[in-house]
């Protein structure tokens, strides 16, 4: 057949899949070009099928249900128990991989902070899963058995919590941090970035630093007022 011809047939068809199979097909090409790598057909249909159910998320029409209110808070689902916010950051040039976050009780009061950094990396999932994996290890050296854990990252919380996948590139790590999860009462939640703005102030805070994962006893001086703003349920504002 014509390209030219293949191209408009695609294009007038079923053209979600056929985009993205001509994208991820491309993609697969590159690397088996340049490094002699090669992709199994089920990381390739993976890869397919899931950009095709986001672009269909992204398309669908919106529903009054997941409307969400347009002023959001700290703990925003008001969740009583040991509150978790955990996010990550790939900043600067070179690209520098960090995640942290902060443990706080009900009422909002400081009970420990953390920060760490990922080396030779810039794969932006790979540090949102990296950052859940490793804040679950201080509550639990903390013998806090009650906890909602709050990422703002929906992509990390879906395949956390979602079916196994077995030919996802992250497929060892999602497992083991369906294990540490399994080990404490810990519930993993979305949250949005509003109400995660300290959690991002420690994934982005000393960005310089190479500790793979330091413990912050006291709250730094540069998240106080951030503090201060949470514990009296501040509403920010959704953009």
């Amino acid at each position: 057949m014509d390209v030219y011809d293949w191209l408009k047939l695609g294009a007038t068809g079923s053209r979600l899949i056929f985009s993205a199979d001509v994208w991820w097909s491309l993609r697969h090409h590159n690397p088996m070009c340049l490094n002699n790598e090669t992709w199994s057909l089920s990381r390739l249909s993976f890869n397919i099928q899931a950009m095709v159910e986001t672009y269909r998320h992204c398309f669908s029409p919106a529903s009054k249900d997941g409307l969400v209110d347009r002023y959001i808070k700290w703990n925003n689902n008001n969740y009583f128990c040991v509150i978790l916010n955990v996010d990550e950051s790939c900043l600067g040039s070179p690209i520098r991989s960090r995640f942290g976050g902060i443990i706080r009780n009900t009422f909002g009061h400081y009970l420990a902070g953390f920060s760490g950094f990922i080396p030779r990396s810039s794969d932006i999932l790979l540090v949102g899963l990296y950052a859940i994996y490793k804040s679950i290890l201080l509550p639990k050296d903390m013998n806090i058995d009650d906890l909602a854990c709050n990422s703002d990252s929906l992509h990390c919380v879906n395949l956390i919590k979602g079916p196994r996948v077995s030919y996802h590139i992250h497929a060892v790590l999602i497992p083991d941090i369906n294990e540490s999860l399994s080990q404490i009462n810990v519930s993993l939640n979305h949250t949005l970035t509003e109400g995660n703005q300290c959690a991002d102030l420690f994934a982005k805070l000393k960005a310089s630093l190479d500790a793979d994962f330091l413990t912050h006893v006291s709250p730094l001086e540069d998240v106080r007022d951030l503090l201060r703003n949470d514990t009296i349920k501040t509403f920010f504002l959704r953009e």
